[in-house]
């Protein structure tokens, strides 16, 4: 136990260029990201609200809304 010296000859770690190797990962992993959730957004939000108004306005009737509140009483001018 005397003769064995107190640091280990074992390799340190390789810390050079660490920083930036993670900062690349970080940035690759941010970017894939985003492109997936921006395509899940599309898909699962927009895409359908883009469908429903298209349904609304397909068969929304201005003038037969405008009767049905004049009809109500929502207008003064009327």
């Amino acid at each position: 136990m005397a003769n064995t010296p107190a640091t280990s000859s074992s390799a340190g770690p390789v810390l050079r260029g660490l920083h930036n190797a993670t900062i690349k990962r970080n940035l690759a992993v941010a970017l894939g990201l985003t492109a997936v959730i921006t395509v899940a957004y599309k898909v699962l939000v927009n895409d359908p609200k883009k469908t429903a108004y298209a349904e609304f306005y397909a068969k929304y009737d201005a003038n037969k809304s405008f009767e049905r509140m004049k009809a109500a009483g929502r207008f003064q001018s009327c």
